[in-house]
């Protein structure tokens, strides 16, 4: 038992330091692991569109590629040539190679790209942050696509985050949004103005009615 113990003390003393200098994937310490989204949000979702354009069959990875060397303007300050590298680092079996776009055509998802080689189906979407402190937005083209927008934090801060219960408990930190953000419709004519017209209407007949020769020809 003290040769046991005598062997213990050392190796958890060598254990807390293998996880100080080289710590676990995803226990990424101050800014989170870095994150992108691809929002499918709104009426001809970007996720949507990337497959109607013949980009079912990409995985997570791929299309993130495709988008930053296919897209005007640049958007390599966005998705970074750093941010992909970490993602090619992954393993083969990682989700953001085996996760197809084809998965996904379902209005309203949005899946988040992780450093720590995942993808997760969120309820992030862009819109919400356009105009917002600390953000710029980008409106690119995607070529053989059409336009998109990108939505991106300027400062430290990520444009949100979020804390997963696992053994290492990550946070997941958002840089980016892309998006399709849709053109307003034309607006309809409310009940209320068709009320107006209805009562403008009425109250010119009995006008009529009541006063003789009003709105005939003189």
């Amino acid at each position: 038992m003290r040769r046991f113990r005598s062997i213990l003390a050392p190796a958890a003393v060598l254990f807390c330091l293998l996880v100080t200098v080289c710590p676990v994937r995803g226990a990424i310490v101050g800014t989170g692991l870095q994150t992108f989204v691809l929002s499918n949000e709104g009426s001809n979702g970007l996720i949507t569109q990337l497959i109607n354009a013949g980009w079912d069959s990409y995985n997570v990875y791929d299309t993130l590629v495709q988008i930053q060397g296919h897209t005007n303007p640049s958007v390599a300050g966005i998705i970074t040539p750093a941010f992909l590298s970490a993602l090619a680092a992954c393993p083969a079996s990682s989700q953001i190679f085996t996760t197809t776009l084809s998965n996904y055509n379902s209005p309203g998802v949005s899946l988040a790209i992780s450093t720590d080689c995942t993808v997760q189906t969120v309820s992030v979407q862009g819109a919400p942050y356009v105009g917002q402190p600390g953000t710029t937005t980008l409106a690119v083209n995607i070529s053989g696509v059409g336009p998109a927008t990108f939505i991106y934090s300027t400062t430290s801060s990520p444009l949100t985050s979020w804390t997963t219960v696992t053994l290492v408990d990550p946070t997941y930190s958002v840089f980016a949004i892309a998006f399709s953000q849709s053109a307003p419709a034309t607006p309809l004519p409310s009940t209320a103005i068709f009320l107006a017209m209805g009562l403008c209407a009425a109250a010119t007949y009995l006008l009529r009615k009541r006063i003789p020769g009003l709105g005939t020809k003189s």
